[in-house]
């Protein structure tokens, strides 16, 4: 007879996976049975869906396929548990053996028997993560974290600040508010060889590898209160943390505006041209496009509108876009560009925005009280976080200025701006100035300047 040995090692279970292979194989092998396949899901808890690509799901399609002809597991509780999982198991018709005994489930009494022993599981699994719940709970509201997996940036307690991490998140926060893309500080993080710590789903990987840094997961921690020094519980803030903020709350709100801007997302296949979705046509006003012409290696930019009212070779243009901005920031009253006079009192809006952030913590603390009702405190959220939006706009664009950081007093303008990514040029390009670029006219062949327009958002 083929024999399938299925094993599952939980967290919280101290038979490991190998002690449970070689008390299955022993089984099998005083049945004097052949063994067919093996099959282990590894450090998954009873609460984890068993989807694609799990031992679980492996061993049901190679059942449909008549690859072996019973299942043999330590226990019950290793191979089921729920009842949905003895469903499926019954509706492939699979034969179970465990070392404690052997399960019929074609028949009316085994199947019997097995329901009882999946319930239980199930009823356990529920319970357990209901304790599990509650604990995660009452340790946010603690300051504490609530569990999951290692933060970036702090060890495995949740607690304990992992410093090169740490300072590769503060440098995330630096980098979106000088203009950087969250694409490009995951090519920073990946570079200096940090990882998600989240494993590789199959298809994308070898399985098990820890996975690189996309646009998407940076985005999901620099948008993660705990780096202010907030606690969460399901993604809601319930008080301050007990670990140690790694930016203060100006600098997280001010990187989370950034990113909640539609206006700064670009479509990924034109972030390889300089002035894609920035310049505008000079005709009609709309965005232009770089794509590829004819000629190999030459590049255009087009209207994006279906009109086409210009296509202008790139190269000339972006040099003379370049030099421009180079050369206005290389004049001496070149820091005249980044704030205009009548800029607002910054320190009274970080007070006005310290007091409404405190305000809003008082209210969580009525609320529990009793002293407001649910609706009450909806309304006086929605108010305060809307004034709070007001205040922090003005500060997010003080806290950019960081765009220019690296080029006002710069020794050599020219080799700090090469030195910058291009989502920086582009930001920086964007802050300063609107670019047209106009029809460069029938039969024209040199490059004219006078077809390119440069309107400074602060003339000077």
């Amino acid at each position: 007879m083929r024999a399938a040995i299925y094993v599952r090692q939980s967290l919280d279970v101290q038979e490991g996976v190998d002690r449970q292979l070689e008390r299955c194989s022993s089984l099998i092998s005083a049945r004097g049975w052949t063994e067919a396949a093996r099959y282990a899901d590894n450090d998954t808890s009873a609460t984890k869906a068993r989807g694609p690509g799990t031992g679980w799901s492996r061993m049901l399609a190679d059942a449909a396929t008549d690859t072996f002809d019973v299942v043999v597991a330590v226990d019950m509780d290793r191979l089921l548990r729920s009842v949905h999982d003895l469903l499926t198991l019954t509706k492939a018709g699979v034969r179970v053996l465990t070392v404690d005994g052997e399960i019929d489930l074609t028949s009316a009494d085994g199947e019997f028997r097995a329901l009882m022993l999946a319930a239980i599981a199930q009823f356990e699994t529920r319970r357990k993560g209901e304790r599990q719940r509650r604990a995660n709970a009452y340790r946010a509201s603690q300051g504490r974290p609530a569990g999951g997996r290692r933060p970036f940036g702090f060890e495995a307690d949740g607690m304990t600040v992992r410093e090169d991490e740490a300072e590769a998140v503060r440098a995330g926060y630096r980098s979106i508010l000088a203009g950087d893309s969250l694409r490009q500080v995951a090519r920073d993080w990946n570079a200096q060889g940090f990882h998600t710590g989240q494993p590789r789903q199959a298809r994308t990987g070898r399985a098990g590898e820890p996975s690189p840094w996309i646009g998407s997961t940076v985005g999901a921690v620099l948008r993660n209160p705990r780096y202010k020094g907030e606690a969460t519980y399901k993604s809601e803030v319930v008080g301050a943390a007990l670990w140690p903020a790694l930016v203060d709350a100006e600098t997280w709100e001010a990187v989370n505006l950034v990113l909640a801007d539609p206006n700064r997302r670009t479509p990924r296949q034109n972030t390889r041209h300089l002035l894609s979705g920035l310049a505008l046509c000079g005709i009609c006003g709309s965005t232009v496009h770089g794509g590829a012409t004819r000629r190999p290696g030459q590049r255009a930019y087009r209207c994006s509108t279906s009109s086409g009212h210009i296509s202008r070779k790139a190269e000339p243009i972006e040099q003379f876009v370049v030099a421009t901005i180079i050369e206005r920031l290389s004049r001496p009253d070149a820091a005249a560009l980044l704030r205009p006079d009548d800029s607002p009192d910054l320190d009274a809006l970080r007070s006005e925005a310290a007091g409404l952030r405190s305000r809003l913590d008082s209210l969580a603390v009525d609320f529990a009280d009793g002293a407001l009702t649910s609706s009450q405190l909806r309304t006086a959220t929605a108010r305060i976080r809307s004034r709070l939006e007001e205040v922090e706009r003005p500060l997010a664009a003080a806290i950019g200025g960081d765009m220019l950081s690296d080029l006002l007093g710069a020794d050599d303008v020219t080799a700090a701006w090469e030195a910058l990514s291009q989502d920086r040029q582009r930001a920086v390009i964007a802050a300063l100035a609107t670019v047209r670029i106009k029809s460069a006219g029938q039969g024209a062949r040199r490059f004219d300047p006078a077809t390119v327009g440069i309107e400074w958002v602060r003339a000077g």
